[in-house]
């Protein structure tokens, strides 16, 4: 038997949170393939130092590591800054890692082709807040929808963070506040975080909703939890051109209404009032069209049950990590 230690960095979450009850299938999962598994449950504030032929203090909850008997170690992180990552690669015992956030020309710059494991640093999975939240509200939410008349106007939910103006998150998404002039009333302007069930029952009355990342790459995350709900309740969405490449792709224009974007050498967006441009004219040539909307949002769905449902998404990050 192998025997296989995890170290984990969500003791304090929510049991519902959908990395925390991740973390109770993949055991049973790798226990079912000859695993003997060790799982260390610690917290991001606990100041754990990983010691491996490296020392590095993990003071985040987005990190997992996997290590073997032998010392040699595999790293699942889905941080919107994979920073830690980049840290532990150095030891001599890093086998490779699933990255949440991958972006390969960022990490092709960063790390040179000349390190023998750059090839096993591959796109991971990413996730949504809670367990199987997609899965066990996409039939109500369907049925809800089809008998009520949906809001024409483009819902944005979320923080802009204006008043940190140096901020990643407020450089990543001033794109948004362009749209109260480019749409005008057509826009819905939700300004700052609601409650998990009021924002998702805010959402639900909307045809389109606007989700965004923060602009990609190392310095802050492009993919979001918002993109997973609105994938697994089915409603389509409008969004910036993913500067990250997922496990299993996201397809512009096939499960997102996708906007090309410009992007700085480090894949930044440029340019925020064009963006803003963009995505009212889009926004415009599609939302009166039912059809299209469903055929967005249906390839969503598809892609969401492919990748996050039970127990394809346990399969999926055992076989990203090649465990």
């Amino acid at each position: 038997m192998k025997s296989l230690k995890i170290y984990t960095f969500i003791r304090k979450l929510n049991p519902q949170r959908f990395d925390y009850s991740c973390f109770i299938h993949l055991v049973e999962h790798l226990e079912k393939r000859g695993y003997k598994v060790e799982r260390i449950e610690l917290d991001g504030d606990d100041g754990f130092v990983y010691k491996n032929d490296c020392e590095v203090m993990i003071n985040q909850g987005s990190i997992s590591i996997f290590e073997y008997e032998d010392g040699g170690f595999k790293v699942w992180d889905c941080g919107d800054h994979p920073n830690l990552t980049l840290q532990l690669h150095k030891s001599k015992n890093f086998m490779g890692a699933a990255i949440g956030q991958y972006n390969k020309k960022l990490w092709d710059d960063t790390i040179p082709t000349s390190f023998e494991k750059r090839m096993n640093i591959v796109p991971g999975i990413h996730f949504e807040q809670f367990w199987q939240y997609g899965v066990i509200n996409y039939d109500n939410v369907q049925e809800y929808r089809k008998n009520i008349t949906l809001d024409n106007r483009l819902l944005w939910r979320g923080s802009l963070y204006e008043n940190c103006p140096n901020q990643n998150e407020y450089q990543g998404r001033r794109y948004i506040s362009h749209l109260t002039k480019e749409l005008g009333d057509k826009f819905a302007f939700g300004d700052g975080p609601l409650p998990f069930d009021e924002y998702i029952h805010e959402a639900i009355h909307f045809k389109l909703v606007l989700d965004s990342g923060v602009g990609g790459g190392y310095c802050c995350g492009d993919y979001c939890f918002k993109d997973a709900e609105m994938y697994g309740l089915g409603i389509p969405t409008i969004r910036p051109k993913y500067a990250i490449q997922p496990w299993i792709p996201l397809i512009p224009d096939y499960h997102y209404i996708s906007i090309d974007v410009d992007f700085d050498e480090r894949f930044k967006y440029k340019n925020h009032e064009a963006i803003s441009e963009k995505i009212a004219k889009r926004y415009n040539e599609v939302i009166n069209d039912d059809d299209h909307l469903k055929y967005i949002s249906d390839n969503a769905r598809q892609w969401y049950m492919s990748v996050l449902s039970y127990p394809v998404v346990i399969n999926n990050i055992i076989n990203s990590l090649s465990l």
